[in-house]
């Protein structure tokens, strides 16, 4: 039996917001740089196979919208909606910075 794959869309802002990250990191290590691109395109494929395997994220301003998040590289999380069959990626955080200020 075949498993269903669901398409990842990605808003603009979340390639944007990675590239800072990246572009931060390298500056002390480009290998860890290189992990968190790496580690990110595998929580993409992860969300193409299981995205309902992901807890719920519960933003601080409430939304009309069921989201979830996966974490990777032990501090990012990726803020996404299920709809039908596409996973729509919203938002990436890093955990240890204040949440207000994300664009979720």
């Amino acid at each position: 039996m075949e498993s269903k794959k669901y398409n990842v869309l990605i808003a603009p802002s979340v390639d944007s917001r990675l590239a800072e990250h990246i572009e931060f990191l390298a500056r002390v290590s480009e290998n860890a740089a290189l992990r968190l691109y790496e580690e990110y395109e595998n929580a993409l494929k992860f969300l193409e196979d299981v995205p309902k395997s992901c807890s719920l994220y519960i933003p601080k301003t409430l939304i009309e919208a069921e989201l979830r998040y996966k974490l990777f590289f032990e501090r990012y999380r990726i803020v996404f909606e299920i709809v039908d069959n596409n996973v729509y990626v919203y938002d990436i955080q890093d955990c240890r910075q204040d949440i207000d200020k994300s664009l979720i």
